[in-house]
């Protein structure tokens, strides 16, 4: 039998052993607009649910924040200039948010042009399965709703696309053109989100593959009990300027008291109970 202790009482288990969990968001992100579920998405919203990571994947996160000002540094070198960096969107009276790698310009295939600077890492059979698709609309529909909505906001007309493969330094570039009626149609969705008190009705079975891993899943398919907090309240009502009223004592709620609720707190039935 293996001696447990001995495994247990290691490095590599001190450093991926355990969940880490991830702070709930105070906004819509841009970031994920493009995901297939809305529900999913009104979900995230209210903090229905307590995301984690493991360790693991949480230095894979932070690997490819580290890659951006690599790649940043490449186009430096070959003359081009990124401004810009890290600025932040806001849009949906406050409740929705997106902050860009930066602008890039000088572009050689368009040089009067400024391009959104959108950049990430990937595995190597993702890497290569991009590749064989050939846009990143065909295979990272978010990444590419991600693109599309920044250049929206931000009055660009062209995106630059670098993903660095982390197996080889293979480098996968893609110029993305703006596309206004793409934009609009996510603008209707995330607004119909921002406003209702109910979640979108359900779009895939238990049994769909997305459906699988979401983190979602246990309030969505298994009627298990939304997080307890402000956002999962029945007395909550969204305001401009980012926040969020307690219609019990009818004032704004501060953002870190959302986060715990009160004595008052009355979960929102229809977050179980909606089909």
């Amino acid at each position: 039998m293996a001696n447990l202790t001995t495994y247990f009482h290691t490095t590599k288990h001190l450093l991926d052993s355990g969940e880490i969990h991830e702070k709930t968001r105070p906004y819509l992100g841009l970031s994920g607009i493009g995901h297939s579920c809305s529900r999913y998405l009104w979900y995230s919203f209210h903090w229905a649910y307590l995301a984690s990571l493991t360790k693991r994947q949480r230095r894979l996160f932070d690997r490819g924040h580290r890659e951006e000002p690599v790649i940043c540094t490449l186009l430096e070198n070959i003359g081009y200039t990124i401004t810009d960096e890290q600025k932040e969107i806001v849009t949906g009276q406050g409740h929705v948010k997106g902050h860009i790698d930066g602008i890039v310009h000088g572009v050689v295939e368009a040089p009067k042009t400024p391009h959104l600077a959108e950049f990430k890492t990937m595995k190597d059979s993702k890497f290569k399965e991009l590749k064989k698709k050939g846009t990143i609309k065909a295979a990272h529909p978010v990444y590419y709703a991600q693109a599309q909505m920044y250049m929206h906001y931000l009055d660009l007309t062209r995106t630059l696309f670098i993903v660095a493969n982390k197996n080889d330094d293979d480098l996968y570039i893609e110029r993305i053109h703006y596309n206004k009626d793409f934009c609009k149609e996510n603008e209707r969705r995330y607004e119909s989100i921002l406003i209702s008190a109910d979640p979108p009705a359900r779009a895939f079975t238990r049994t769909y593959f997305e459906c699988k891993w979401c983190d979602a899943k246990g309030i969505c398919h298994e009627k298990l009990i939304p997080e307890k907090n402000c956002r999962t309240c029945k007395h909550v009502e969204l305001m401009v300027e980012g926040q969020w009223l307690c219609g019990l004592y009818e004032s704004p709620i501060p953002l870190e008291f959302q986060r715990i609720g009160c004595d008052q707190y009355k979960l929102n039935q229809a977050m179980q109970d909606g089909e």
